[in-house]
């Protein structure tokens, strides 16, 4: 009896010991190959560092098919790891379907409000019939009486749903944490809009200027002649300039990325837009001389003067009615809106939808020995044609057939990042007439910092239509003719955030997991064999185990009895 009553408190003070080390020393074992259940580092450090209560409320909940029953769960299983480092976040998911009537359209008209229109879900049941619902899949973070909301879903054109499902639950961590990161940040880092060199106005970049506001502070200006003028900004954004650069702004902005900014360039190297030929059916493309040539060309890059045509394109509208008839429009491929394919090797490009351009050059790398590294981030599809400037542009072009074998180029870059320490172009120059509050000499080469470049300045542009004299803004990438939406949006975001991240947030964009699909041709083939053994198996396993059970009582009872 006392041997027992030791070994129970043995027993009883191993459990006591084992929770009290669980307590206070915490670690999970992540079997699987992509680490997928794995935070990054960076994350764990900056969930430990939160204090304030956060609540998510997800929207992805109810009666849900089988893919987006998976996203649910990913998201509930992520939710779950942030909570072990930041205890301090709460989370619900709701089912949009349960309440009245009035309570769902309320909850409906809120979401539409903040941009999140409900997601359409056509599946096909087994009699044929096909059905029709619509999931929600978004979750609202709120913090400090704000309400910021997060698209679950990443629904990039061209591909499956299940690679669709894939992508978005790569990018779970990603969304999650930035969008953290942004509530809690108490200062908005600043950016800037330069103007002066015919930039695009406030009104052809209002809506991605909006977007950006959620997370920075922007700007727009000219230079004055201050050599510091730019220094305070986290990034610099060029939006396709149509007027040279004089030496002076030159200088104002090598000196700025020598000490260490950032610059998005948004260029156009043809001069020509789709407003001239509105006016005009025909007319010619010139080379748009900005003096920038030199500049992009010391630090890596050379826009070629050319112009694009691409068979993965977009279209435009065009009256199709004989002289004298009512107008007929009807959309028609436009060759020279080329829909860019997004690089899955770079954060900046990765899983977005196709970027759409207009009037597009392609980039080459140029230079050696550079401390730079070059990705590729945009570039055309398989069938490319490139015409030397000056070249003549037609509407009528819409009515002729391309002939495949003028389209001999293929994946040509029309955008690059590149990182590292730049060369200074005004390093063995004078310093230009106009230039004040100059200290030092220009250093040769940058601290380490980061630029992108993209060959079309139309990339960063909404549309803007005019109806008695109010502006109606159309969101960045739409497209009012097909109804789709471009990856343009996207794009810039993930470009200007890149820029301005000096931890390495954009890295956790990189994430990638293994998509393992079963083989539906096998499966088609065989789902009666698969289903019948499915019920058949259990049900002779059980059978089985029931005679083994009543032999071993036989024989042994049997044994007993003789």
């Amino acid at each position: 009896m006392k041997k027992s009553i030791f070994h129970l408190i043995i027993a009883f003070g191993v459990i006591v010991a084992v929770n009290f080390i669980a307590d206070k020393w915490f670690f999970r074992i992540d079997l699987t190959s992509e680490k997928r259940y794995t935070l990054a580092d960076i994350t764990k450090s900056f969930l430990r560092s939160m204090d304030d209560d956060i609540l998510v409320k997800v929207y992805l909940d109810g009666d849900l098919n089988p893919g987006f029953k998976r996203l649910s769960r990913s998201a509930k299983e992520m939710l779950d790891e942030l909570q072990v480092f930041a205890p301090s976040l709460h989370y619900e998911f709701i089912d949009p379907g349960e309440g009245t009537r009035k309570e769902r359209k309320a909850f409906v008209e809120h979401l539409e409000k903040m941009g999140l229109q409900p997601y359409p879900v056509i599946e096909t049941k087994e009699d044929g019939r096909k059905t029709k619902s619509f999931v929600f899949p978004y979750a609202i973070i709120y913090f400090e009486g704000k309400e910021v909301p997060v698209n679950l879903l990443d629904n990039i054109q061209g591909l499956s749903g299940q690679e669709n499902l894939n992508h978005s639950i790569e990018a779970l961590e990603f969304k999650f944490v930035n969008t953290l990161r942004k509530l809690t940040t108490k200062e908005k880092p600043a950016i800037a809009f330069l103007e002066g060199h015919g930039e695009l106005d406030e009104l052809d970049v209002i809506d991605i200027t909006r977007d950006l506001s959620q997370n920075y502070r922007v700007e727009r200006g000219k230079l004055s002649g201050d050599a510091a003028e730019l220094d305070k900004y986290k990034a610099v954004i060029i939006a396709k300039p149509h007027i040279p650069f004089p030496e002076r702004d030159k200088f104002i902005i090598d000196r700025y990325l020598m000490n260490g900014g950032s610059i998005l360039w948004l260029v156009d190297a043809v001069n020509i837009t789709l407003d001239s030929l509105r006016k005009h059916p025909e007319t010619m493309g010139m080379w748009a001389q900005l003096n920038l040539d030199d500049i992009l060309f010391k630090y890596g890059v050379r826009i070629n003067p050319v112009l694009i045509e691409d068979i993965q394109a977009g279209r435009i509208p065009v009256n199709l009615a004989p002289a004298g008839s009512p107008p007929r429009f009807v959309p028609v491929p436009w060759l020279y809106d080329p829909l860019l394919t997004p690089s899955q090797a770079h954060p900046v490009s990765r899983n977005i939808n196709l970027v759409k351009g207009e009037f597009v050059s392609f980039i080459d790398t140029v230079g050696e020995n550079l401390k730079v590294t070059r990705s590729p981030l945009l570039h055309t599809s398989r069938f490319t044609k490139v015409s030397q400037v000056p070249v003549m542009v037609s509407l009528f072009s819409v009515n002729q057939k391309p002939k495949r074998e003028e389209f001999n180029r293929s994946f040509l870059p029309v955008a690059y990042a590149m990182q590292g320490e730049f060369p200074s172009v005004f390093v063995h120059r004078p310093v230009p007439k106009g230039v004040t509050n100059l200290k030092g000499n220009a250093p040769p080469i940058s601290k380490p910092t980061k630029m992108i470049v993209v060959a079309d300045g139309d990339i960063i542009r909404n549309d803007v239509k005019f109806k008695d004299t109010d502006p109606k803004i159309l969101p960045l990438g739409y497209d009012e003719l097909t109804h789709q939406t471009y990856g343009n949006k996207q794009f810039i975001i993930n470009a200007v955030d890149c820029l301005c991240d000096d931890e390495g947030w954009m890295v956790l964009r990189s994430r990638s997991f293994s998509l393992r699909l079963l083989d539906k041709e096998k499966l088609s083939d065989e789902v009666t064999f698969w289903k019948w053994l499915n019920v058949a198996v259990p049900v002779l396993l059980v059978v089985l185990a029931g005679i083994i059970f009543i032999f071993i009582r036989k024989r042994k009872y049997t044994k007993r009895t003789i």
